[in-house]
């Protein structure tokens, strides 16, 4: 689980900004034939039942201020819909709970679960209490069915969030988070969400796929494929980097570099990196980010928030930054990771570098926005170029 930054960020620099959205959900759903059905058909051995063919789940994802990455889920019977983040640094599930107080401001603007209303509800009752340096979490257990669009997962254990921390989830869109990390991450030992999606062969293969888009004009953020992959957005061949321990989805960077238009500088080598898909930034080690920030002439502005803003005129010319995996360089361009915000005449162009909590750098959107990534239980991360 890593620390969250609060998006009053984006208040302190566009205090008049008023989005509402409407975004419009459509799902997609793709098929996958398993090895021996597939050798029956080509043989045309026998004629293969719909109901033989395993699918894997395609969740749409939704982007908010181009920093926060949602998808929706249903929960319980009657089935109430939440906006959620698909987090690769959590392991457990949660929601507001409608037994919230009502001077729990986050709990009341946020839809909550009520188990009086679903007759799929089981109750556990264990407490949880979560506390970081940056945030506060509290609540209690219970289990339910949880739906995406074309599965469930029965008897889900989830955390009822009682008090969530005004100051770091105030702004966000999503209603909850559900992690998508080992299970080592719980910290409720409980059985994550994709490994009851396993265990219940609900899919048919322990690997999920993420892959984003770099389109300012549309609300979509991209796809998560639950239980396969989906290789018509990639972009030449994968590469396949060992997850060094299986708790946050970590891999080893060999170096980090920079490139100016006189000279390539080295930021570090080798180093840690998670994949976050909670967030837009890119976080590191303080020493490293600062010079980053130094050299494409990122101001701060808000020493309190840590964040970086550029100008907008020119954020395009802004050097390349490039991350050594396996010996192959991954390159990500200023023009998609320059986080812009907009409305009317007002215009803001932040950096997405920024000071982690951490001993380990956090890969977030700005790398995924040009990479697509094939997350595998057993130990691996693929990462290409996306195809847009």
């Amino acid at each position: 689980m890593i620390s969250k930054k609060s998006n009053f960020l984006f208040l302190t620099i566009l205090s008049t900004i008023a989005l509402s959205t409407d975004a419009i959900f459509t799902i997609d759903i793709y098929q996958k034939y398993p090895e021996r059905l597939l050798e029956q058909l080509q043989n045309n051995k026998q004629v293969i039942k719909t109901s033989e063919i395993p699918q894997n789940e395609s969740i749409v994802l939704y982007k908010f201020m181009d920093s926060e990455y949602y998808g929706l889920i249903k929960i319980g019977k009657p089935a109430k819909e939440f906006k959620v983040i698909f987090d690769t640094t959590w392991g457990d599930i949660w929601v507001p709970s409608s037994r919230c107080n009502l001077i729990e401001i986050v709990c009341m603007t946020h839809t909550r679960y009520d188990s009086t209303k679903s007759s799929t509800y089981q109750p556990d009752g264990t407490i949880v209490n979560i506390t970081t340096d940056s945030y506060s979490l509290l609540g209690f257990l219970s289990r339910d069915n949880f739906y995406t669009p074309h599965k469930n997962v029965t008897n889900q254990t989830f955390i009822e969030m009682t008090h969530i921390s005004f100051k770091s989830f105030a702004l966000q869109r999503a209603d909850g988070i559900v992690g998508l990390g080992f299970q080592g991450l719980s910290q409720t030992n409980s059985l994550p969400f994709f490994y009851n999606l396993v265990k219940q062969k609900v899919v048919k293969e322990p690997v999920f796929t993420i892959y984003m888009n770099r389109d300012e004009t549309t609300e979509k953020a991209g796809r998560l494929i639950l239980g396969g992959t989906e290789r018509k957005h990639l972009k030449g061949d994968l590469t396949f980097v060992p997850v060094t321990k299986k708790l946050y989805w970590q891999i080893e960077v060999d170096s980090i570099m920079l490139e100016s238009a006189k000279k390539t500088f080295m930021i570090t080598g080798n180093t840690n990196a998670i994949m976050d898909t909670s967030t837009n930034t890119i976080k590191g080690p303080a020493r490293e980010i600062m010079r980053i920030n130094n050299l494409i002439n990122a101001k701060n502005i808000a020493p309190q928030i840590g964040r970086y803003v550029v100008d907008c005129r020119e954020y395009a010319k802004l050097p390349r930054i490039h991350f050594i995996l396996k010996n192959k360089n991954f390159t990500i361009d200023s023009k998609y990771y320059v986080q812009r915000m907009s409305f009317k005449s007002m215009e803001a162009c932040l950096s997405p570098f920024v000071v982690s909590e951490q001993d380990f750098w956090q890969l977030g959107g700005a790398f995924l926005m040009q990479f697509y990534t094939e997350y595998y239980f057993d130990g691996r991360i693929a990462i290409g170029e996306t195809l847009f």
